[in-house]
């Protein structure tokens, strides 16, 4: 019996080791990989340059320089199996943010279970507040009554932020917004993953912490 819990454990942590994490990707680990690594492990790059960070519709949590100037180091890879692009920005020599656009999109319901946390829709208090009647509360959260040709969803985990980028332009889709029908808040989102990108919690606005000391 003990060998066999033995041998259980084992296997069990081998299987977390080999799961996605929200701070890593193909052996790059956002705050330790240098751009070294990114070329080592994802080939050749098609655009090495300057540029800004940018972080689409989750800006709010992050550093207005890195999305107003071009602080970083981007590098974009375009030969990865299963994927239209990789970018990887670097601040300094660290990996602090990886889009990874897919080939093939994923089901977004799916990406709790693949990273172990909660995704929810994030939703602009702009647009809560000029259209409040396409939007519903759920155990505190907001949530579109019909989701968008394209929304996003994000996750806060340690650390990191993960933003997915999200394609609901099915038929299902076009029909719903046709007759008025509503999604089901909080039970899944429709759509495909398009893209994800993870992006370092070293990236946050902390300016003017030394007041609140």
């Amino acid at each position: 019996m003990k060998t066999f819990a033995a041998v259980f454990l084992l296997a069990a942590v081998a299987f977390a080791q080999d799961a996605p994490h929200p701070d890593q990707w193909h052996g790059l680990t956002l705050d330790v990989s240098t751009p070294a690594d990114a070329a080592a492990a994802l080939g050749e790059t098609s655009t090495d340059k300057p540029d800004k960070l940018s972080v689409l519709y989750i800006g709010k949590w992050f550093d207005k320089e890195v999305q107003s100037k071009p602080v970083l180091r981007r590098m974009e890879f375009k030969s990865v199996d299963g994927f239209r692009m990789v970018e990887a920005y670097f601040r300094g020599d660290k990996l602090v943010a990886l889009l990874l656009s897919f080939k093939d999109g994923i089901n977004p319901t799916a990406l709790k279970n693949i990273y172990g946390i909660d995704f929810d829709p994030y939703i602009g208090g702009f647009a809560e507040a000029a259209r409040p009647q396409d939007f519903e509360r759920h155990e505190g959260k907001v949530y579109p009554k019909t989701y968008p040709t394209i929304y996003s969803l994000a996750a806060v985990a340690e650390k990191s932020v993960i933003w997915a980028g999200v394609r609901n332009d099915g038929f299902s889709a076009i029909l719903k917004d046709s007759l008025g029908a509503r999604d089901t808040a909080g039970g899944g989102f429709p759509g495909k993953v398009t893209a994800v990108m993870l992006i370092s919690r070293t990236l946050e606005d902390h300016k003017g912490a030394d007041l609140l000391k």
